[in-house]
């Protein structure tokens, strides 16, 4: 049989034409291999949280069908309606006329069998991701701090306070320690911490009290009003949507004292420290 492989789409508003690759089913001439991009995922339920879709019940039941398949090829009905699923005249019936919210590309031909390690690199040619990560991990927040410091620090060096600790010899008020990433003054304090959310909900939480803790201190020290202060929390979005990470997440995002963005946002404090003329204030940073 020949092999081929179709990218599987979905469409949140049909009336606009508009679609996204969230995965592919491919072929190899004896069995179907499916992939379903977890990064297309969460982009899709983004624009999918004002309908009534569940997108995970959508992919584990087109995921069902191949196992099925994969495990008895003496049935090969697909909705046990049109011609065999590993037909290629059947894939394309499918791109013409699936006009709803999934959506089938027309097969592509493959002239050999794809092994694992094939299909690994046919995942990473068509949607930049693979299955099998052969290289060291990356760790993520060393590239966050490196984008940090790229946007923000280099940027305000030499006007505040960058890479500071705070601790209890120095504010006897303070019963902890805690760096801030940059904090700067001129009638009110603008200040930024990054923070991963990768680590374990005990020690964000702690960072995080810490944080707003320290915000109120220095606000009462310099006889500031803490809704004048610019008081940022770098971080990026926690993935899991039901995670308690999460939870932690957006209540920070909503409280007023704090406001949450993205590393790549970082140039945005540093465009208030400029404009606002923000200096150091801080004789024992000296």
């Amino acid at each position: 049989m020949k092999s081929f492989y179709s990218i599987l789409k979905l469409s949140p508003n049909i009336a606009t034409e508009d679609s996204v690759a969230i995965g592919m089913l491919l072929f190899d001439g004896e069995q179907f291999r499916c992939f379903f991009s977890d990064k297309k995922k969460r982009l899709v339920n983004s624009l999918l949280d004002e309908k009534n879709v569940n997108l995970n019940f959508i992919i584990s039941q087109i995921m069902e069908k191949c196992n099925e398949i994969n495990n008895d090829k003496n049935e090969l009905q697909f909705f046990y309606k049109y011609e065999k699923l590993t037909d290629l005249n059947y894939f394309n019936y499918l791109s013409n006329y699936s006009n709803g919210l999934i959506q089938f590309s027309k097969p592509n031909m493959l002239y050999e069998k794809l092994d694992d390690t094939g299909f690994d690199k046919l995942i990473n040619f068509l949607f930049k991701e693979t299955l099998y990560k052969i290289e060291p991990p990356v760790d993520n927040f060393l590239v966050i701090k490196d984008i940090i410091n790229r946007k923000l620090l280099t940027k305000v060096s030499n006007r505040v306070h960058t890479n500071y600790k705070f601790n209890q010899e120095k504010f006897p008020s303070l019963y902890f320690s805690f760096e801030m990433d940059c904090i700067g003054l001129n009638g009110s304090l603008t200040g930024a911490k990054s923070l991963s959310f990768d680590k374990s909900l005990q020690v964000i939480d702690k960072d995080i009290s810490h944080y707003f803790t320290l915000i109120s201190s220095l606000t009462s020290k310099y006889k500031k009003s803490l809704e004048d202060n610019n008081f940022f929390l770098i971080s990026e979005e926690p993935e899991s949507n039901s995670s308690k990470e999460h939870k932690l997440w957006e209540s920070v995002s909503y409280n007023k004292l704090i406001t949450v963005i993205n590393p790549e946002e970082s140039d945005r404090v540093a465009e208030l420290i400029i404009k606002n003329n923000s200096a150091k204030f801080l004789i024992e940073a000296e």
